[in-house]
């Protein structure tokens, strides 16, 4: 078994501050050296997509939200720490182990960072199952070009993404294409 000192660091170990801090975070994970400008996450990726048919981008995404439902297992951050580790750093978890363990927001972040290495506009979901503007959970959806759909991919949910749907009373966007700290409310 590998020393656990010897695993990379995380993006971001913090006392949780909010849905905003955690969103900048997610967002810098997303467009920096170890998300979107990864060369372990792009090659990654185009092992992932490599039996989907050339401008499948629909195949593309579906491919991307099962790799990653196949290999990341959900759990909670920490009762009072927020934990954010970066793309690379989950695919160096599933290339070590075979699966990596994370929660809703680092999950997110693997797959728009993945999803942005094929082309994808994609947007963070927070979203809210009580009372307005209270927020626990995130999810990505991701834009097919040729329909203009959004595709919600969110393991998380498992089978039932329409039913957790089904319970969102709370939500708003957060673009990945866009600096970090930058929302659109929708």
């Amino acid at each position: 078994m590998p020393s656990l000192a010897a695993a990379n660091p995380p993006h971001s170990v913090s006392r949780f501050h909010g849905h905003p801090d955690t969103l900048a975070a997610m967002v810098r994970g997303v467009q920096g050296p170890r998300g979107e400008k990864s060369l372990l996450v792009r090659r990654m990726t185009e092992e992932v997509i490599r039996q989907v048919e050339s401008k499948d981008y629909l195949g593309e995404i579906l491919a991307i939200r099962y790799w990653v439902t196949e290999r990341v297992r959900y759990t909670n951050d920490p009762l009072h720490v927020e934990l954010v580790r970066d793309p690379q750093a989950l695919i160096e978890e599933v290339i070590a182990h075979g699966r990596a363990t994370a929660d809703c927001d680092e999950i997110a972040e693997l797959i728009a960072a993945m999803s942005l290495e094929v082309g994808r506009v994609c947007e963070f979901v927070v979203a809210g199952f009580g009372e307005a503007g209270q927020y626990s959970h995130v999810f990505v959806r991701v834009q097919e070009p040729r329909s203009g759909q959004w595709i919600v991919c969110d393991p998380v949910a498992g089978t039932d993404e329409r039913g957790m749907l089904d319970r969102v009373t709370t939500w708003y966007t957060v673009s990945c294409d866009e600096p970090p700290g930058a929302k659109s409310i929708t």
